[in-house]
């Protein structure tokens, strides 16, 4: 399924492609401007303005170049009119060639060379002649190989010659020689020749992908675009037999897994395009560009609908959310009404030397996918507590990420740690599958919530996280369980959700009677008193008696409420004397954090409150207006 989707994928978007598989389309950064006599005249760079995330940096232009019939990573392949510096020039200087590399290179300038001039002879090219000329001229070379060791150039930079030929009575005006179509011409019958002449002996079978009886390609193309997520820049191969071990049956190479060339081009052309980075592709309407891959702790997330569509749904859950999707945590089902029937296709990518590894694999309609989306950021959702009780945008991976990361790290290495690809993984997993967290990514978010203090304690992010865990646990373990819900629920009567609502207004108590302290009795117990609320409480149980003490001197009213609160809650947890529980599980630990969450924006929302109603005016007695019949 993953592979016949990868070459519909190559149908739908990438049709021009698929009709000329001799071209390619790779970014070419300079051009070698010739004269009509064939001089040199400039190296002529070619760039242009992208967005690349939310940055807008200077890329190399792309052109439409020769792709070579075979695989040149050994011997000597030369492409037409454009090709890699050391293709062009040879041997030059150490950014492109290196110590013990003069041979190779200078072989390959000698093959470049002579498929030119072998052009030039079968078309009777104008352009083509003119690039001989100058290839044959050393010391015009020469010109041009300083000029691009000016530029700094980078060894495998691909360069296009392009000669200076007047058209039409204009004057000469520079051109890649590529692009003339005498000289496309001469190339597809090249590339098609010597296509044809690999896969010859792969002999005909029946094609995985099409299911069509035919020849099958003995080799696939590398695919690009995996240097930053472990694979080889060279590329990197998703089907590849090539040592003894893999094959069977007599079978040699990729005749293991039998696939039409045709169709091997396409899965491998869809997997380059959804690799590219930035916004790149068509959506619905001519004017949308939409991204088709995501990096995330070493791996990539590629993504697309099987007909072009404007939503992108995978942003919805890395970047911040679009309207829609807005519109659909809102409940609003008239908007999963109107998305269109579609199917969702979501990838997971990494690459470990020269293989691609398909980290997980998902196909889903795509208002199904919506709606887990929906669902997602539903039960992500936490009350805050330091944020004026407004309701917090919902959070990307990155902000899941970061609550689950010691505090020592920096931004910028957030996902660069083993572990982190896995979480990425259980999250992407759980957005779009709705498949439980578990106890791992609990238990992380738990261990970093013991060891915060102050307000990073109250990071509604990681409380919405751990509220997700244990309702994911819950729901699988305990069908028709006690589930967490977004905000205080006085009739919930779960010990460890008590003894953290507990806990807070201990905390709130001190604060009262003591104000703002370095150390509060929250970070002196709040490890143990999730963990073991029978050690934990009959301590600050004797602490309060002196926080109760000085607060019925000093601010009776308070202490009045506060005591009333205690006395609710140790009430809950007992009929008589409170014996609190000990050992709490896993589970029961994130409701004590959840807990101490909701009674520390209860506490916080009743101060509010009251602010609120002390500086609000007086209300005004209408028997004392002014009557506008008496004019009293």
């Amino acid at each position: 399924m993953f592979i016949q989707a990868l070459a519909a994928y190559a149908d739908t978007y990438l049709a021009d492609q698929l009709e000329d598989p001799a071209f390619e389309s790779k970014p070419v950064p300079y051009w070698v401007v010739i004269s009509p006599d064939g001089r040199f005249q400039e190296i002529r760079e070619q760039n242009e303005e992208k967005i690349v995330g939310k940055k807008k940096v200077v890329v190399p232009r792309s052109l439409l170049v020769p792709k070579s019939p075979v695989n040149r990573n050994s011997g000597v392949h030369p492409l037409l009119g454009c090709d890699a510096i050391q293709y062009l020039f040879g041997p030059c200087l150490p950014s492109w060639t290196k110590p013990g590399e003069e041979a190779k290179h200078r072989g390959h300038h000698s093959g470049f060379v002579a498929l030119m001039e072998k052009m030039a002879g079968e078309t009777a090219d104008p352009g083509l002649k003119t690039c001989v000329r100058f290839l044959k001229d050393e010391s015009q070379l020469e010109l041009a190989r300083k000029e691009l060791a000016d530029k700094k150039a980078k060894g495998g930079a691909l360069v296009a010659m392009a000669p200076a030929l007047p058209s039409a009575g204009e004057p000469p005006q520079a051109v890649p020689v590529i692009q003339r179509e005498a000289v496309r011409q001469a190339w597809r019958d090249h590339f098609h020749r010597h296509f044809a002449d690999r896969h010859e002996k792969g002999g005909a079978g029946v094609c995985l992908i099409s299911g069509k009886t035919g020849p099958l390609a003995v080799t696939h193309e590398p695919v690009k675009g995996t240097s930053n997520i472990g694979g080889q820049a060279s590329g990197v191969r998703l089907m590849s037999f090539d040592k003894g071990a893999f094959e069977s049956y007599g079978w040699e190479r990729n005749l293991n897994s039998p696939v039409s060339p045709d169709r091997a081009t396409a899965y491998v052309l869809a997997l380059n395009d959804l690799l590219t980075p930035g916004q790149h592709r068509r959506g619905r309407t001519a004017t949308t560009l939409l991204r088709t891959r995501s990096d995330y702790a070493g791996m990539a997330f590629l993504y697309w609908t099987r007909d072009p569509d404007d939503l992108d749904p995978f942003q919805a859950i890395t970047d911040k959310a679009a309207a829609l999707f807005e519109a659909l945590w809102k409940g609003n089902a008239s908007a999963l009404a109107a998305i269109p029937a579609n199917e969702f296709y979501l990838v997971a990518v990494s690459g470990n030397g020269g293989r691609l590894v398909v980290r997980d694999w998902l196909t889903e309609s795509l208002a199904g996918i919506l709606a887990r989306i929906r669902s997602w950021f539903d039960d992500l959702r936490m009350i805050p507590v330091i944020s004026d009780g407004e309701d917090l945008p919902p959070p990307t991976l990155f902000e899941l990420l970061r609550v689950l990361t010691p505090g020592r790290v920096k931004p910028q290495d957030i996902g660069k740690e083993p572990t982190h690809s896995v979480r990425v993984l259980a999250f992407v997993r759980r957005a779009f599958r709705g498949a439980p967290l578990g106890r791992s990514i609990l238990a992380a978010a738990l261990g970093r919530l013991r060891v915060e203090t102050g307000t990073r304690r109250l990071d509604s992010h990681r409380l919405g996280l751990i509220r997700l865990c244990v309702n994911d646990l819950t729901d699988g373990l305990m069908k028709g369980g006690l589930r967490m819900p977004i905000s205080l629920d006085s009739r919930l009567r779960h010990p460890a959700y008590l003894c953290g609502r507990l806990l807070a207004i201990y905390d709130g108590l001190q604060f009262q009677a003591q104000g703002d302290l370095n150390v509060t009795v929250t970070d002196r117990f709040y490890g143990m008193a999730m963990t073991n609320p029978r050690l934990a409480f009959p301590k600050l149980e004797i602490l309060s008696r002196a926080h109760l003490k000085k607060l019925r001197k000093n601010k009776p009213a308070a202490h009045h409420a506060i005591e009333s609160r205690l006395h609710e809650i140790i009430s809950l947890l007992t009929e008589g004397d409170p014996v609190f529980p000990a050992n709490l599980s896993l589970e029961d630990q994130g409701r004590f954090a959840i807990g101490f969450h909701h009674q520390k924006a209860e506490d916080l929302q009743r101060i509010r409150e009251a602010k609120s109603s002390t500086s609000a005016p007086p209300a005004r007695n209408h028997s004392d207006e002014p009557s506008s019949l008496t004019g009293k």
